[in-house]
């Protein structure tokens, strides 16, 4: 009867943490911009990069995953973000941006403006 009882709460604890949404995933996905990096291999570099969006601005938030070499930037409630300032705060980073997907397009190039 133990043995069940361990085995049921373990499979409701990992059944729980299974749905739970994804930290990358935006609270307001619409207005959120993803930006695809050539490479982002560590957490250090991930915060790098963090910390150059967060200051660009407008900026609400940014969430990094370096496993999909993928940035979510979420911006400040009634703004808007620019994807020139997001590209380039990317490479003052010192790394690459080769998708930026947002309210404002799709690039796979340095946007004009």
């Amino acid at each position: 009867m133990y043995r069940v009882s361990l085995y049921l709460l373990f499979v409701m604890a990992t059944t729980a943490i299974a749905i739970q949404p994804s930290e990358a995933s935006p609270a307001n996905s619409k207005d959120a911009t993803t930006i695809t990096l050539k490479t982002l291999d560590c957490e250090s570099c991930a915060k790098k990069v963090a910390a150059k969006l967060s200051e660009v601005e407008g900026v609400d938030s940014v969430k990094t995953d370096v496993k999909s070499k993928a940035v979510v930037v979420t911006p400040k409630k009634n703004s808007g973000l620019s994807p020139l300032q997001l590209w380039e705060a990317i490479e003052k980073a010192g790394k690459e941006p080769v998708k930026l997907v947002g309210p404002g397009g799709t690039f796979t190039s340095k946007p004009k403006k």
